[in-house]
């Protein structure tokens, strides 16, 4: 009733047996259901799918060089998949499990990595942004496996994964402990990259003149220094401090 439409209808929707509602049914269920802006979008890809396209391996060198000119602020640029496809120098100190071929999600999950207070959170937030990165509709080798190794990673991911939740990172916390420099707090920020296959721009940002701000500043400095030798998720082994 609160959708303006008929219950016999709402029903075929919930079944499936309606591929192509018109626009007019998706406002009408989006004013019924409450949904926010994230859980309108994802509403309107469940039933336009997107097309199919090629998934770059590479990133371009015009995106290279914006993340290079901004080396005080820790970036990456990752695919559909929240696959990590480059990386800044700044991002790499920051924490060791920021590096090229490293999955965000797979990351939060790993059992050998330490887990804070706020891991459920972060685990719910994280399972939220793939679910709102890849397509609903995509069921291709790609996601099949890494929806295998979460789950087979932790029994949690499931449960966190059937709930449907789609989310796209705007400003959520982010908390990383970093061994010279303890709890580094900033706030996690995508900018969506058209014409790239999905590819998406992360960068972490500290409040203004907070002390998280002085302590990447610090590291900042850093920058172009002798690293510790990279941490990969591929073979599934990582150590180190969850990329968060």
């Amino acid at each position: 009733m609160l959708a303006g439409i008929s219950a016999d209808y709402y029903l075929r929707l919930e079944q499936g047996r309606e591929a192509h509602p018109s626009p007019a049914v998706l406002e009408g269920l989006v004013r019924a259901l409450a949904l926010d802006a994230d859980g309108a979008a994802y509403l309107y890809r469940l039933t336009r799918p997107v097309a199919s396209t090629p998934r770059p391996e590479t990133v371009s060198p015009s995106l290279i060089g914006l993340i290079t000119s901004i080396p005080s602020t820790p970036a990456h640029v990752v695919d559909r998949f929240l696959t990590i496809l480059h990386v800044n120098p700044l991002a790499e100190l920051l924490s060791p499990g920021f590096r090229v071929g490293n999955n965000l999600v797979e990351l939060v999950f790993h059992p050998d990595l330490p887990r804070d207070a706020s891991w459920a959170t972060t685990a719910r937030r994280a399972v939220a942004s793939l679910r709102a990165s890849v397509d609903p509709h995509d069921s291709g080798p790609e996601i099949t496996a890494l929806l295998t190794r979460l789950r087979a990673a932790d029994p949690a991911f499931g449960p966190l994964w059937d709930r449907h939740e789609a989310r796209t990172p705007a400003g959520h916390p982010a908390t990383l402990g970093h061994p010279q420099y303890g709890t580094i707090e900033l706030r996690y920020q995508t900018f969506d990259l058209p014409g790239t296959g999905g590819q998406a721009l992360g960068m972490y940002v500290p409040a203004p003149g907070s002390s998280s701000a002085e302590k990447l500043q610090m590291l900042s400095l850093l920058v172009g220094a002798p690293t510790a030798e990279s941490v990969r998720v591929a073979p599934r082994k990582t150590r180190g401090t969850p990329a968060v």
